[in-house]
C-alpha cells in the first residue's frame, strides 16, 4: 500500500516508464524488421553503388541460383562484381533515360536478337547457335502465367529467370552507354593524316640494349624519394578505389618426417607383395582399386618420370614390380605390362555415334553394326556414310579420316586399337566413354619408338596427426606472447622463419596467393579488416590440401598495411614497386655512362649486340628481337637524325642507343580514311572495359560487406 501510495504522488515516474517501454519496444521492432529508421537499414543493405541499394537478403537469395564456381567464396565475389557493374550502369542510364524495354528484352531472350548472356547460358558449345525450343516453350508458359511445370523441374526457376532477366537487361544497358561514348570518339582530319603518315614513314635503326644487371642491386640505393616519384608518375595505378589491407604472415608448412614416409613405404611394399601374386589378366583392376593408374597406352621414354625412365625402358623386366621410388610427395609402384616397337603414327578413318543414355547408346549400337555390315560388302562408301553419320567434331570436315595421328591423341581404347591390335583394312566396332565408333586402320608409319606399358600404383606421404598437431604446437608457442608485427618479425628473424607479405587485398578476398582459399582466409580477412596496422591475430590459421584433404599449414598473421581509398602510401607499396625502381636507378647510372659513346663501342663495352630493325614506324606497339613494348625507343627510332645516335635512352628492361639508318619520308603520303577508321577502332574497342572503370573511380560506394560477412568471425 505504501508502495502504491508514492506512485499515486510521482505521476510523472509511471509517465517515464511508460515512456521507456514504448521506446524500447519500437527500438527493438525497428532493429528487428532491418527495413525501417537508421539502424534497421544499416543491417538490410549490403552495399549502396551511388543512388543504388544492394540488398543483402536479396543479394543472398540470388546467390542461391547464381554460382558460377564450385567454391562458394569466388561465386560469392563474381556476384558481388556483377551487382557492382550493375549499380554503376544504372547509376548513369537512369539519369540518361537509357532503359530497356519490355519487347526489347523479349527480343534479347527469346530471338532473334539473342543478348550474348543467352547464347553463353543456352547455346551450343561447338556452334554458338541457340536453340530455341526450350526458350519457347519457358516463354509459352510464363504468359499463361502458369510456371508450375517448370517450378517442378527447376525447384528456383522464377528466381534464376529473374537473374538472367537482370544479366541480360544491364548487359544491354553497357553496350548502349558504351555505344553513347564510343559514337562521341571522332579523330579530327589533321589528327587522322599525322596518324597515316606515321604509319607509312617507315626506317631501319640500329639498336643496341644495355641490360639493368649490367650492375648490381647494392649499386644503387632506393629511397622513399625515389619510390614517391615513380608513384607520382604511374599515379592512376596507385589510387585505391576501395580500402585494402596487406597483410604480413609466418607460415609453418606441414611436411612428411622421415617415420611418416617409413610408415608409407611399409604399405608400399606390402601393396607390391599382393599386386606379385595377382593374376597378370587383373594389373589394371589392381592399379585403380589400390588408388593407382592404367589407361593402356603404349609411353615413350621423354613421357615417363625421369627419375625412372631409363630404368622402365631398359632394364625392368615385362610383368616385373618396380619400387617403391619416391616421385615428389608421391611414394609409387610401377609394373610394366608390355615392352614393344610401336609406329610413330596412323592414319586411320572412323564414324563416331555419341550415346549418354542408355537409348543413345542401343541406337548408336545398331546403327554401326548396321554401317558395319553396309561397308563389309561395298568398302568404297565409307566416305559417303562417314559423311552422313560421322559425329566426330575432329574428323567431320574430313569424312571421318585422321590423319597422322601420334600415341596418346585417342581415347585409350582407341589408342591401342589403333596402334597395337587392329590390322590395317578391316573394321571394328569399339565403345568408349563416350559412345560407339566404327573403326578402320589405312595405314601405319614405318618408323616407331620403342614404347612401354605401365600401371601404376601410388600413395601420398601425408603426414600423420602426429606431425600435424606437433606443427600446430610450434606454430601456437611461436605467437604466444606476440602483442605487435614488431614482435613477431624480430622472433621470426630470431628463429629462421620468413615474414612474407601479402598484395593489397579487399574484403572480398578469397584466395591468398601461396596459402590457398576457404574458411580461414575468409576468417584472416575479416579479422584483418577490423584490426589496426601492426597488430597479430591472436589464432593460428589452419589450411588444408586441397586434395588429399589433411593440413598442410599453419600460420601466424599479421597487419602490414592498412591502405585507405586514395592515394596509397609510399610504404605499403614498396615491396610491389621497389623492383622496377633499382632497374630505373640503375638505367640512370648506367645512361651516365653511356654518354657520347656510339653503338660498336657501347657493345664491345658490355658485350651486347647490335640489332638492325626494318620498317620501324611511330605507331608500333612493339619492336622486335625481343626488345618488346619501349615506346621512348620507337619514337627516337622515328624521330631521329638519320646516321646520328639518339640516347642513351633509359627503358622498360634495358638502357638503349638508337642510330636511325635510313631518312624518314616526307610529306603526306598515308590513306587518310584508313587511319580515321583505325584511329576510331582503337579507341573505341576500349571503352567498355575503361567506362567501368572509371564510372568505378568516381562512384560513391558505401560497401557493408565487412558488417554482414564478417559477424560472429574471429
Amino acid at each position: 500500500m505504501a508502495l502504491i501510495g508514492k506512485i499515486r504522488k510521482n505521476p510523472l515516474l509511471v509517465l517515464l516508464f511508460i515512456g521507456g517501454g514504448i521506446a524500447l519496444f519500437v527500438l527493438s521492432d525497428i532493429m528487428n524488421s532491418g527495413t525501417r529508421g537508421p539502424i534497421g537499414p544499416a543491417e538490410a543493405m549490403l552495399a549502396r553503388v551511388g543512388e543504388v541499394e544492394i540488398e543483402r537478403n536479396e543479394f543472398e537469395r540470388t546467390l542461391q541460383v547464381a554460382g558460377t564456381s564450385n567454391d562458394a567464396y569466388q561465386s560469392r565475389d563474381n556476384l558481388w562484381n556483377f551487382y557492382l557493374s550493375e549499380g554503376l550502369i544504372r547509376n548513369e542510364t537512369d539519369k540518361l533515360g537509357l532503359a530497356v524495354t519490355t519487347n526489347e528484352l523479349d527480343e534479347l531472350t527469346y530471338g532473334p536478337r539473342y543478348s550474348p548472356v543467352i547464347r553463353q547460358t543456352y547455346g551450343d558449345r561447338q556452334t554458338g547457335q541457340v536453340d530455341p525450343t526450350f526458350l519457347n516453350q519457358v516463354r509459352g508458359q510464363i504468359e499463361s502465367g502458369d510456371i508450375s511445370e517448370l517450378q517442378q523441374r527447376y525447384p528456383n526457376f522464377a528466381d534464376i529467370w529473374t537473374y538472367q532477366n537482370r544479366q541480360v537487361r544491364t548487359q544491354r544497358l553497357q553496350e548502349k552507354l558504351s555505344a553513347l561514348v564510343s559514337k562521341a570518339m571522332y579523330a579530327p582530319s589533321w589528327m587522322a593524316q599525322d596518324y597515316a603518315d606515321a604509319q607509312t614513314a617507315t626506317r631501319d635503326v640500329a639498336v643496341v640494349r644495355i641490360p639493368f644487371d649490367e650492375l648490381d642491386n647494392d649499386e644503387v640505393e632506393v629511397t622513399d624519394a625515389d619510390l614517391q616519384e615513380y608513384v607520382d608518375e604511374y599515379r592512376s595505378r596507385y589510387d585505391n578505389l576501395e580500402e585494402t589491407r596487406q597483410l604480413a604472415y609466418v607460415n609453418f608448412p606441414v611436411e612428411a618426417t622421415p617415420e611418416d614416409s617409413a610408415a608409407v613405404r611399409a604399405t608400399m611394399q606390402d601393396i607390391a607383395a599382393r599386386w606379385r601374386q595377382a593374376p597378370a589378366s587383373e594389373d589394371s583392376l589392381f592399379a585403380i582399386t589400390n588408388d593407382g593408374s592404367y589407361t593402356g597406352t603404349y609411353v615413350a621414354e621423354d613421357q615417363i618420370a625421369p627419375s625412372i625412365a631409363s630404368t622402365l625402358m631398359n632394364e625392368v623386366e615385362v610383368g616385373e614390380i618396380y619400387g617403391p621410388f619416391v616421385e615428389g610427395q608421391l611414394m609409387a609402384l610401377a609394373k610394366l605390362i608390355d615392352r614393344r616397337e610401336v609406329p610413330d603414327s596412323v592414319t586411320l578413318r572412323r564414324i563416331v555415334r555419341n550415346a549418354n543414355i542408355p537409348t543413345q547408346l542401343t541406337e548408336a549400337n545398331r546403327l554401326i553394326d548396321s554401317l558395319q555390315t553396309v561397308l563389309e560388302a561395298e568398302p568404297g562408301k565409307f566416305d559417303e556414310l562417314a559423311g552422313e553419320f560421322n559425329r566426330d567434331s575432329r574428323s567431320i570436315a574430313t569424312n571421318g579420316l585422321l590423319e597422322n595421328i601420334e600415341p596418346g591423341q585417342l581415347d585409350p581404347a582407341v589408342d591401342r586399337l589403333a596402334f597395337i591390335t587392329a590390322e590395317p583394312g578391316r573394321l571394328y566396332k569399339i565403345s568408349t566413354a563416350t559412345g560407339v565408333q566404327l573403326i578402320e586402320v589405312v595405314r601405319r608409319s614405318s618408323s616407331t619408338t620403342p614404347r612401354v606399358n605401365v600401371a601404376y600404383v601410388t600413395e601420398q606421404m601425408i603426414p600423420s596427426s602426429d606431425t600435424e598437431d606437433a606443427v600446430r604446437a610450434r606454430a601456437e608457442e611461436f605467437l604466444t606472447g606476440k602483442n605487435n608485427l614488431a614482435e613477431l618479425r624480430s622472433a621470426a628473424e630470431a628463429e629462421g622463419l620468413t615474414v612474407e607479405v601479402t598484395d593489397p587485398l579487399n574484403i572480398g578476398t578469397y584466395y591468398i596467393e601461396n596459402l590457398g582459399n576457404g574458411q580461414d582466409v575468409r576468417d584472416m580477412i575479416c579479422w584483418a579488416f577490423g584490426a589496426d596496422q601492426g597488430d597479430v591475430s591472436g589464432f593460428v590459421y589452419t589450411f588444408t590440401d586441397p586434395n588429399f584433404y589433411y593440413e598442410d599449414k599453419y600460420v601466424v598473421v599479421g597487419v602490414e598495411n592498412v591502405l585507405p581509398v586514395g592515394e596509397a602510401p609510399v610504404a605499403a607499396l614498396r615491396s610491389s614497386i621497389e623492383g622496377p625502381v633499382r632497374d630505373r636507378l640503375k638505367g640512370r647510372k648506367l645512361a651516365e655512362a653511356l654518354q657520347g659513346m656510339d653503338l660498336a663501342r657501347a657493345a664491345q663495352q658490355y658485350d651486347a649486340v647490335i640489332d638492325t630493325l626494318s620498317s620501324v614506324s611511330f605507331t608500333q606497339n612493339n619492336l622486335p628481337q625481343g626488345i618488346g613494348a619501349e615506346p621512348r625507343v620507337i619514337a627516337a627510332a622515328a624521330s631521329g637524325a638519320t646516321n646520328e645516335v639518339v640516347g642513351p635512352i633509359v627503358g622498360s628492361n634495358g638502357v638503349y642507343l638508337v642510330k636511325p639508318l635510313t631518312a624518314a619520308p616526307t610529306g603526306s603520303s598515308g590513306s587518310l580514311p584508313s587511319a580515321r577508321v583505325a584511329m576510331n577502332l582503337n579507341s573505341r574497342t576500349r571503352v567498355p572495359q575503361q567506362l567501368l572503370n572509371g564510372l568505378r573511380a568516381e562512384a560513391d560506394i558505401e560497401d557493408q560487406r565487412m558488417n554482414t560477412e564478417c559477424s560472429n568471425r574471429r
